[in-house]
């Protein structure tokens, strides 16, 4: 099946029975003996024990979307950054090494500066472009190759087959966090990445209604990260589950919509007087757009950023200006949004750090959504006068 029709139909779906998959609610569940307990537990017995363990509803949504990704299977968590956190956790050991990308997601770059090296666990970074420096640093012994792309906000991308491929040659799994382009546009697992994760909050909700996460592998890797994952319990709850469901159905007619959407506005923020450099792959100005036409297929993904040429206090202008075009900390959404990496996403980063990521003062995000392209071209010229 085409993806458009698989965010429809979810693999394990009955021939009979309801449509949608019902919220089981149930903290746990009955057994009719003591025996059949201690058989679920160890898992000699299929049947269900605990939500902690698995659960109807939540099951449902991580097969639909592990089906998306062609992966075994996917673990759902309460949040994108428990997913990250699991996929370290599951995959490294104390005294272990993460080699990764350098321009991250604010939150990953904290939690590998803060939280990894009271574990005992190394980072070290090379540039998304930088193929000889990452073969350089896998010449030393590393548990994990941590990636992103696109990445936030500025839209660069890595040759994730290229990177998989050289792994592997290594021994050392690999990891992608793919929230950016979905399993619509991009699909890792197919060239090679042994992890796939995505903030669930953000484009496969999509509608601005839940908080989760999601981390797609297989063989191995999986059955590691589903023991992590049951010890340390960071599990999407049933309601969210069934949202998260809800959402993919429609996946990919909003990512279609979104991608055109933002495609066309790069274009006009590109040709304004004000805007000193736009960050979209599907723009032919960026650096990568080579490289994102062989990796996105079907569109380049509904963010984009952009430098305005007056720095934040342009910025800030620009931001409260919009009327459409949401002041709100998030994306992905059936809405239009906006916010500023400098004070919100990737607050509190040194400005080396920012220029590595190609973050200014003047960056501006926008999380293009499924309005009318008009109003929202509307919606920006008003507010870049204003600027």
């Amino acid at each position: 099946m085409h993806d458009s029709t698989r965010a429809v139909h979810p693999p394990d779906q009955e021939r009979e029975g309801p449509l949608v998959q019902p919220i089981v609610a149930s903290s746990t569940f009955l057994a009719e003996s003591q025996d059949e307990l201690d058989a679920r537990y160890t898992g000699r017995s299929a049947g269900l024990l605990y939500t902690r363990y698995g659960n109807p509803t939540v099951a449902h949504a991580a097969a639909h979307l592990a089906a998306l990704e062609g992966t075994d299977g996917a673990i759902l968590c309460g949040s994108g950054m428990a997913a990250i956190t699991l996929v370290v956790l599951g995959l490294c050991r104390s005294g272990g090494r993460v080699v990764a990308n350098t321009d991250l997601y604010g939150g990953t770059t904290k939690l590998f500066k803060t939280l990894l090296p009271r574990l005992g666990i190394a980072v070290d970074t090379f540039g998304s472009d930088d193929a000889p420096g990452l073969s350089h640093l896998l010449e030393q012994p590393a548990d994990l190759v941590y990636l992103e792309s696109p990445t936030n906000p500025t839209l660069r991308l890595v040759p994730l087959g290229e990177i998989a491929e050289a792994a592997r040659a290594r021994g050392v799994p690999t990891a992608v966090d793919s929230t950016f382009a979905t399993p619509i546009l991009c699909k890792p697992a197919a060239l090679g990445i042994d992890v796939v994760l995505h903030s669930a909050t953000k484009f496969l909700g999509g509608h601005s209604d839940l908080l989760g996460g999601a981390v797609c592998a297989s063989g191995p890797h999986l059955a590691a990260l589903e023991a992590t994952h049951r010890m340390t319990g960071a599990l999407l709850d049933p309601h969210s589950a069934f949202l998260l469901d809800r959402g993919i159905k429609t996946l990919a007619l909003r990512v279609a919509c979104a991608s055109e959407n933002a495609l066309y506005l790069s274009h006009v923020l590109a040709a304004h007087d004000k805007v000193a450099r736009v960050h979209y792959p599907g723009h032919p100005s960026h650096p990568q757009h080579a490289l994102a036409k062989r990796l996105l297929s079907g569109g380049f993904g509904g963010v984009l950023s952009f430098d305005l040429s007056g720095g934040e206090p342009a910025a800030r202008r620009f931001a409260d200006a919009l009327s459409l075009v949401r002041n709100a900390a998030s994306l992905g959404g059936v809405e239009s949004l906006v916010t500023l990496p400098v004070v919100q996403s990737h607050r509190g980063q040194s400005a080396e750090e920012l220029a590595r990521s190609g973050i200014t003062p003047g960056t501006v995000r926008l999380s293009i959504g499924i309005e009318d392209v008009r109003d929202l071209e509307a919606d920006l010229a008003s507010a870049l006068e204003r600027a």
